[in-house]
């Protein structure tokens, strides 16, 4: 070995202790995480837990008169921007998917189908530990892998550290691989994000938040409709 060899091999060895430490130093301390711009945050409060365990989008106008008058209020809104006929919901209706579905029906024409583009399952396990299942589903029907699974501690710094996967649970694992990944712990909070394509070729996108429309984007001939907060009396609409 000669003395530039010498100097070489000590400082390939650092680098790669450094990199380690580095590494170490990460996931001790957590990251940010790359999730969805579109993903709500959440609050694991006792009145968010609870909330989790309601049916629907929105309430009916006697759950919560003030959220379905912001809601009526915002239909029309609605029509006026995509130049569509939205009909309007009833106070005895859910605001649900197929509700959604429902009062565009007339302009955008039947549904062809929902399709999943992320979903989020965040529990906590018996040794009070919080975690993220985090499923990407891929849109591109051309590609073979199908959804890809990230699991993750989340610490109370509100950053992330990786948990671990087998390839096998990584890309393409079964629904009860997924389910069981949270199978052990209570579940605090769910969110996913999809998009519902009609006959006539528009669509809406539209986030979940434990099992309600959080937020959505309806959009027609180039103009888009977008609601945030929809599962609150903040419900803001706009047209663009």
């Amino acid at each position: 070995m000669n003395s530039k060899q010498k100097i070489i091999v000590p400082v390939v060895v650092v680098l790669a202790l450094a990199a380690v430490s580095l590494f170490i130093l990460k996931q001790r301390a957590g990251y940010t995480g790359h999730f969805p711009d579109d993903m709500p945050d959440f609050n694991y409060t006792a009145e968010d837990k609870s909330k989790s365990d309601a049916s629907g989008f929105l309430p009916t106008q006697m759950e919560n008169p003030e959220l379905f008058q912001a809601w009526a209020k915002n239909a029309p809104a609605m029509s006026e921007c995509l130049d569509v006929e939205v009909t309007a919901p009833t106070a005895q209706e859910d605001l649900t998917l197929n509700a959604l579905s429902r009062i565009v029906r007339n302009s955008f024409g039947e549904v062809l189908g929902v399709q999943n583009k992320w979903t989020v399952v965040d529990y906590k396990t018996k040794y009070g530990e919080i975690r993220r299942v985090y499923v990407e589903y891929s849109t591109d029907r051309t590609e073979s892998l199908a959804r890809r699974v990230q699991h993750f501690t989340i610490l109370t710094s509100g950053k992330v550290r990786d948990i671990h996967l087998d390839k096998e649970l990584t890309d393409n694992p079964t629904d009860e691989e997924i389910q069981n990944l949270s199978a052990d712990g209570t579940v605090l909070a769910t969110a996913k994000s999809s998009r519902i394509n009609f006959a006539n070729g528009d669509e809406i996108n539209f986030v979940e938040k434990n099992g309600k429309v959080h937020s959505f984007i309806a959009s027609h001939l180039g103009k888009y409709f977008r609601c945030e907060n929809t599962d609150s009396e903040k419900m803001s609409c706009s047209c663009n």
